[in-house]
């Protein structure tokens, strides 16, 4: 994602429409990017090289983003000291460049104030974000730049703060003047995929709508944010070859990508952590089998019964010795027998009956914990694919609190009564209810606890994934009814491994046709049912057109 001065200059007004003159509530950051909280109000800015930009979130989001934080930034503590219980009282552009300055003013007694500035430059890999004394001084930066680093500024703490170097080219006044086409791609303060794709616009749309920008007379409800290809950027017309992004999405131009950036960010150590407890149960079960197998062999108590049948045949400090003994046939057979060194033949007899023993008990044990092990690994799996297919941060915290991922911090809210539901989704509609489990608990959750012995139960044919149950509240048409069949199917491909597949088959049952079992496709066995081919992608697509998404 990229973007030109016009969408700071655009951010400016944004702020000084939502924020200016409130009180700053507290300051939180992580990573690169602090989230400053006026109330019920909170501005994120983000200075990381990739998803850089100013964006208006709730509190809700602003714990998601903070959630998956890895660290807290140096500056957030010096914000925190600074603009804490001050208010907002400025909001401008610099330099018609990408950089915003907000002022803050704190009074500190006696009817004295004090004054500091936030300097944000969202310049995608050259982003920083500064704190400055009324005398532009900087206190803090998230980026420190040395001489060595920079020649043309040095950004550190106790310098005045040093703009960029400032670009070149028309400012749009002159061109106003004189909107000569030649000079159209040089105009400053606008990003150079905005002027190209303006300058194919008719000559008399094109110079109302520059006309537009850079004026105080010009609100935000005036201009349409859009996106061309990955470039962001607002117009008073929708420009050729553009997408709009909807009304008041001039915030939400930075906040979607870092969403996406966050929620895989997230999906990624999820997916991790249960990588991992696959693979150590994966290793469990081949020790079990391999210790089953050993134990199936038999050598150690047929070493014991030849030494103890042949002790008379055996020379004294032998460290081996050919013995004979009779087979479940009759007939007589011959085995080379190792000799345990430094103990007598009968010792070494028992040594070898006592580890035959050891290894039966062993085996014996672990083939009883082999179906929990099949039933937890089968349980990983179905919470795997739902961890790869959830598109929304809601669904994904309530996996990560199963899974223990939850930060600490979230979890206070929670009284020691309180017990979090397993993962889980639920569709209200007129005359019925969905539910889909988002994990082998979630799964087991929906089904043998949510559902009705004649609710419809649906699973992705032959791997593993959700479950999803149709609860019927109420007589629904014919051609409803089929409607939301299809959108279970679809549901229960789009949480399993066929999520990627154009069609794919899905069984569906009624629930008191479906018994638990350990271990297997969907920790499940269903008789009575019947199969249809679904589409994976149709359950949001039905959302839509019904209003529900």
């Amino acid at each position: 994602m990229s973007f030109g001065p016009e969408l700071v200059w655009y951010w400016k007004k944004e702020i000084a429409s939502a924020f200016c003159g409130k009180r700053v509530q507290r300051v939180d950051g992580g990573n690169n990017a602090v989230v400053i909280s006026f109330g019920q109000d909170e501005l994120l800015l983000s200075w990381d090289s990739v998803r850089c930009g100013a964006a208006a979130i709730s509190q809700k989001e602003r714990k998601v983003l903070l959630s998956a934080a890895a660290q807290t930034p140096q500056i957030v503590n010096a914000l925190r000291s600074h603009i804490t219980g001050s208010v907002l009282f400025s909001a401008e552009q610099l330099r018609r460049d990408r950089i915003l300055k907000l002022s803050f003013r704190k009074t500190v007694g006696a009817g004295f104030s004090v004054v500091s500035h936030i300097i944000f430059e969202p310049m995608e890999r050259f982003s920083n974000l500064l704190l400055t004394d009324e005398a532009d001084v900087i206190i803090e930066t998230a980026k420190h730049i040395h001489p060595a680093d920079n020649s043309f500024r040095t950004v550190l703490p106790g310098l005045v703060y040093s703009m960029p170097p400032l670009f070149g080219g028309v400012s749009l006044e002159e061109w106003l003047e004189k909107p000569e086409p030649s000079e159209m791609l040089n105009i400053a303060g606008f990003g150079r995929k905005l002027l190209k794709a303006a300058s194919v616009m008719p000559p008399g749309i094109c110079l109302r709508a520059m006309g537009a920008f850079y004026s105080e007379k010009s609100g935000i409800e005036s201009f349409i944010p859009q996106k061309l290809g990955n470039y962001i950027t607002v117009f008073p017309e929708l420009l050729p070859q553009s997408v709009p992004l909807g009304k008041g999405s001039g915030f939400a131009a930075v906040l979607e990508p870092m969403r996406d950036a966050d929620l895989e960010a997230r999906k990624k150590r999820a997916s991790a952590l249960i990588g991992r407890e696959i693979t150590r149960r994966e290793r469990q079960l081949s020790d079990i089998r391999a210790l089953i197998e050993e134990s199936r062999d038999g050598r150690f108590r047929q070493y014991g019964e030849l030494i103890t049948a042949n002790l008379w045949r055996i020379k004294p400090g032998a460290d081996k010795a050919l013995l004979s003994g009779y087979g479940e046939d009759g007939n007589t057979y011959s085995v080379e027998v190792p000799l345990i060194k430094g103990v007598s033949p009968q010792k070494s007899a028992e040594i070898y009956f006592a580890r035959y023993k050891k290894i039966r008990a062993s085996a014996e044990r672990a083939a009883s914990l082999m179906p929990s092990v099949e039933e937890e690994l089968a349980g990983f799996a179905e919470t795997l694919e739902a961890v790869h297919s959830v598109t929304d941060s809601r669904s994904l915290s309530m996996i990560e609190e199963e899974l223990g991922l939850a930060r600490k911090a979230q979890k206070k809210k929670s009284s020691g009564k309180e017990t979090a539901l397993p993962p889980h989704l639920r569709f209200d509609f007129d005359g019925a209810i969905v539910f889909a489990g988002l994990s082998a608990k979630g799964n087991r959750y929906v089904t043998f606890r949510l559902a009705d012995p004649d609710d419809i139960w649906f699973h992705a044919q032959g791997v593993p994934g959700s479950h999803v149950i149709l609860r019927k509240t109420a007589p629904l048409p014919g051609g409803e009814s089929g409607g939301l069949m299809e959108f279970c199917a679809s549901l229960a491909l789009f949480y399993s491994r066929l999520k990627e597949a154009a069609r794919a088959r899905v069984d569906h049952t009624k629930r008191k046709y479906v018994s638990p079992i350990r271990g297997g496709t969907a920790n499940v066995t269903y008789k009575e049912f019947s199969s249809m081919t679904g589409d994976s992608s149709f359950w949001q697509e039905y959302l839509k057109r019904r209003g529900n998404a």
